[in-house]
């Protein structure tokens, strides 16, 4: 199932629980977040899983 075929209420967003907030920065009343990184199928949010991290960020420091 690709991304456009999904409808809102059909994607699952990583939410970050550091900042506490839905990791591709998608909100509204319809939207459906996890924690696990198995179950999101929001590939923006799959796409920040594969990005390069910086050091700070895996040291936890606040920008």
């Amino acid at each position: 199932m690709n991304a456009q075929s999904q409808t809102p209420a059909s994607l699952v967003h990583f939410y970050d629980t550091r900042t506490h907030a839905i990791a591709c920065g998608e909100s509204g009343p319809d939207r459906r977040s996890t924690k696990h990184p198995r179950q999101v199928t929001c590939q923006s949010c799959v796409a920040l899983f594969d990005a390069p991290r910086t050091h700070a960020e895996d040291a936890g420091a606040v920008s």
